[in-house]
């Protein structure tokens, strides 16, 4: 169930779940209307991915939904890790794995990031697919207990970059390089929704509620914008 939010003064947009089960389902809820939305006014949807255990736990969920029409959904990626290709910690290793395997959706309509081929030359030809797509319909955000969203790290000096996609190359968190969409490329989307649980997230809300500089908090959808958050998240406590 949904807490009663009225009562816990949360900002415009912000939800609290009992459970992350509870707050994946929310998501998926979210993702697919939005999904029906854009077919139904522009022939396709396009989603851009979040790595993380509930973004993970949303592409098990969409893998079940067998009333959608894959063929109009295009389906790209916040971040990824330069990595061997299907190396067991790149993010697009779980998406397949959770949900793009699991449907029938046209090879051509997947952008996966292909940081196999090193840093620079991963950042160059996704940027390129990036600088295609006009605007993204929807947008999924998960969050680090530092606050990073995306490989968008606090401190780092990428807030301004008119790219849309960087390269990182002093990652805090292993490994160091990867490559991400930027801030400007993440908000260029109708929808936006960040997924926000676990007990270990609470010090970076509070610190975001206190109006902090994360990166979490810079990100912000064209229309809407929903931030989702589990009990434990926003109390602090399993």
């Amino acid at each position: 169930m949904i807490i009663a939010n009225n009562a816990l003064n949360l900002p415009a947009g912000w939800q609290v779940f009992d459970n992350a089960e509870i707050l994946a389902q929310q998501a998926v809820a979210l993702i697919v209307q939005q999904a029906e939305q854009a077919i139904s006014e522009r022939g396709a949807f396009h989603l851009v991915t979040a790595g993380g255990t509930t973004p993970n736990r949303c592409y098990q969920l969409l893998a079940e939904r067998t009333d959608q029409d894959w063929s109009n959904w295009y389906v790209y990626m916040g971040d990824e890790r330069v990595l061997p290709l299907n190396d067991p910690e790149r993010n697009a290793t779980a998406l397949n794995q959770a949900w793009l395997s699991k449907i029938n959706i046209p090879a051509e309509n997947v952008f996966l990031m292909p940081t196999e081929l090193g840093l620079e030359k991963s950042r160059q030809a996704y940027q390129q697919v990036i600088d295609a797509v006009v605007r993204f319909d929807c947008v999924m955000l998960g969050m680090g207990e530092d606050g990073h969203t995306a490989s968008l790290f606090p401190a780092h000096e990428n807030q301004h970059a008119t790219e849309s996609v960087i390269s990182v190359n002093n990652s805090p968190k292993p490994p160091s390089e990867r490559i991400s969409l930027s801030y400007a490329a993440l908000s260029n989307s109708r929808q936006l929704i960040k997924l926000i649980t676990g007990k270990g997230k609470h010090l970076a809300i509070q610190q975001w509620l206190n109006a902090e500089p994360l990166p979490i908090s810079l990100p912000q959808g064209r229309q809407k914008n929903h931030t989702l958050l589990d009990q434990a998240a926003w109390l602090g406590a399993s």
